[in-house]
């Protein structure tokens, strides 16, 4: 089974966990119970021997099925079709969600019917739990019943369906006839070792609960204009990647390399305040105002009197420490794989402005106001108060020196002005707080337009003393700033569209070289083009009234979605491949706001 190709993947979630299935039918990622659990099927991130499990033909006439997928309708379930030659088989594999399930264990559901003639019906599962790191035992429940069960510590997984074989070697097997009309159900379950055994699914009525949800969900979505199915799909991903508490992943893998081969390879299961921030935005952009709601009260919850940390895990915990798993050899060799994530444990002064934001959105939006949230926005402002003339390590998370970025002091500026606005308008704190707050503001617009920009290229720079640029310098007018038709900012988004760009309209995050040491994030070689950055240059053409390039770049970017209309973490324009963590919400939040932006006035301010 070689490497598939990043794009390649289904993306499946009950807003709990999440699963990848590529298109001959082999779920190669599986993390249960959680978004951040340790995987059961990691074959993505190493070989078949670290665990998969394969639902398709398993016998064909001559030639390889001719196959075809789709997610059906607005939902994340998708249907895989293969014509076999002898007749044609459909798989539909989904994880039921909330309302199908209530809070039963998670399941994995795989329908399998023959839509014509007669097909071979194939199954091998080959569950390894630890990230490939464990070969357990696979038993039969009861003598005469189909009933797998397969325990690895604290972990035990239930399969039902077709009767298996089971070999020595931790795999199990099926090879059945099904005829016109027939149909089975596989279902996967998890479950605490020692909980009473789950009740099997047995039939259809989970897919009929899943399908009603999502396309519920869907259809609230108030945006009507040009490329609504790509905002749409954009929204499912992301509302995919919301936890039920109320945090949201940023991505539900780890270690998709960035490039291949490089060592840019990151855990992204945890909660980012930055990534779920935008998210949320975007959501409330289209009328979702549930999700941003219960973020709302996951920070009130979970971030202290200190100010919020750069992630956390999804119920306000730490990140684990970051650690390497050597036994797996990386997707396409590129290692190290790793879990936890250091960066946890940095200060980047940007977090504080992108919650802020959400906030006022929020209230802007016209939630009902939360004293919580309130007393989160002061300290949230106070904390900025006494950080922002510190070096930090920015938004990209560099692992090298500390500097005075340019992009977090916007952003530092943002949180000063959106907790004075929402806190006046609350009258939550007194006038001579306010006032410090909002002087503080004004002393960093003035340091940052006069430290932070070259007036000799009209351009802001990566952070002071720097002749670099950053792609994180778009935000300048997107967060009111300084004005669209401001020249710096016009000179800006023409010298990040200069310097940044790589074919096809996609941008750098920033000048990488191949030695660590000439890196401004302190890591060796290159990394793709990102492709949030490549929205956020839509949405600033746009804002400078450069609409009709804005519309031009934006379809060339939809066109690099794969045939699902998923979008991983970057993009090699040279090799026409998606590189990075799969799904990514900033690229699905970009997409979001781009075409938002492109269906605005021009030069429409934040």
């Amino acid at each position: 089974m070689p490497d598939p190709l990043i794009e390649e993947h289904a993306f499946l979630s009950n807003t709990r966990t999440a699963a990848l299935t590529r298109s001959d039918g082999t779920m190669t990622w599986l993390c249960l119970p959680g978004f951040d659990s340790a995987a059961v099927f990691a074959s993505l991130l190493g070989t078949p021997a670290a665990g998969f499990w394969r639902v398709g033909p398993a016998t064909y006439t001559n030639t390889p099925p001719v196959s075809q997928r789709r997610y059906v309708g607005d939902t994340l379930a998708v249907e895989q079709v293969w014509d076999t030659g002898s007749g044609v088989l459909e798989v539909v594999d989904f994880l039921p969600s909330p309302d199908a399930t209530g809070y039963a264990p998670p399941t994995i559901v795989r329908i399998a019917t023959c839509r014509s003639g007669m097909v071979r019906l194939g199954s091998e599962f080959r569950p390894r739990p630890g990230y490939g790191s464990l070969t357990p035992g696979i038993h039969q429940v009861d003598y005469g019943t189909s009933r797998l069960r397969v325990t690895a510590g604290s972990d035990t997984y239930w399969l039902d369906g077709p009767s298996h074989n089971v070999n020595l070697g931790g795999t199990a097997s099926c090879d059945m006839p099904l005829r016109s009309g027939q149909s089975v159900v596989f279902a996967l379950t998890w479950t605490r070792t020692g909980a009473p055994a789950p009740t099997p699914m047995t039939d259809s009525t989970a897919l009929e609960a899943t399908k009603r949800y999502w396309t519920e969900w869907a259809s609230a979505c108030t945006y009507q204009g040009q490329h609504r199915d790509a905002v749409v799909r954009s929204a499912l991903t992301l509302k995919g990647l919301c936890d039920a508490g109320g945090a949201t992943v940023a991505a539900p893998t780890t270690s998709l390399p960035a490039p291949i081969g490089g060592v840019r390879n990151w855990d992204y299961r945890y909660t980012w305040p930055r990534d779920t921030a935008w998210i949320m935005q975007s959501l409330l952009s289209l009328g979702y105002t549930e999700e941003a709601t219960a973020y709302r009260d996951w920070l009130t919850t979970h971030v202290g009197p200190d100010g919020p940390t750069p992630l956390y895990g999804l119920n306000g915990e730490p990140v684990p420490a970051e650690e390497t798993l050597p036994h797996l050899r990386g997707y396409r060799g590129s290692t190290p794989v790793r879990i936890g994530n250091a960066a946890a444990g940095q200060h980047q002064l940007d977090v504080y402005g992108e919650l802020a934001d959400l906030l006022q959105q929020i209230d802007d939006a016209g939630i009902p106001p939360c004293p919580d949230a309130d007393r989160l926005l002061l300290a949230i402002a106070l904390n900025v108060e006494a950080l922002w003339e510190q070096p930090d390590d920015g938004m990209w998370e560099s692992r090298g020196t500390r500097r005075r970025y340019v992009s977090s002091l916007v952003w530092a500026w943002v949180a000063l002005d959106r907790a004075v606005r929402v806190l006046s308008r609350h009258g939550a704190t007194d006038e001579e707080t306010l006032l410090r707050l909002a002087a503080t503001a004004e002393a960093i617009h003035t340091e940052v337009c006069a430290q932070g920009y070259d007036a000799e290229r009209n351009t802001f720079t990566q952070y002071f003393g720097s002749q670099n640029l950053d792609a994180s310098l778009l935000h300048i007018a997107r967060v009111g700033f300084l004005p669209p038709d401001d020249k710096r900012v016009i000179g800006t988004v023409e010298a990040v569209e200069r310097e940044l760009s790589t074919s096809g309209g996609m941008l750098l995050r920033y000048p990488t070289h191949a030695d660590a040491a000439d890196n401004v994030d302190g890591l060796a070689g290159h990394e793709g083009a990102f492709l949030a950055t490549a929205f956020w240059m839509v949405e600033a053409l746009a804002l400078i009234g450069r609409n009709g390039e804005a519309r031009e770049l934006l379809d060339r970017l939809l066109a690099v979605r794969s045939d699902l209309g998923l979008l991983a973490e970057q993009y090699d324009p040279a090799q026409g491949i998606h590189l990075g963590n799969y799904p990514q919400g900033l690229s699905h939040d970009g997409v979001i706001r781009a075409v938002l932006a492109v269906a605005a006035p021009a030069c429409q301010s934040h």
